[in-house]
């Protein structure tokens, strides 16, 4: 931890990658390459957040994946993720 119980980027990028992989085990993956598969952090003195996105020629054409925020804090982090959850066995999918 750095300065009084406040997560460095390293430990907060770590608490996201872990809980985003969880997050995502639940989802279809897409059929796209994932050769310009970027990793976005922005962070302040609340929280970081990580961005997994595809990138695009343009910044419009991004595909974003998920967005993952950890309270520098309190370590909660919380995962949005942009993508088809994947059919229940038996449910085809629509």
């Amino acid at each position: 931890m750095v300065g009084e119980n406040i997560l460095s980027l390293d430990e907060m990028q770590e608490i996201a990658r872990l809980a985003t992989r969880k997050a995502l085990k639940g989802y279809s993956r897409p059929n796209l390459s994932f050769e310009n598969l970027v990793l976005g952090i922005y962070h302040d003195k609340e929280c970081g957040r990580f961005e997994l996105y595809i990138a695009g020629e343009q910044p419009e054409d991004a595909i974003v994946i998920s967005e993952a925020t950890v309270n520098r804090k309190t370590g909660e982090v919380s995962v949005k993720v942009f993508l088809p959850k994947k059919p229940e066995a038996g449910n085809p999918p629509a």
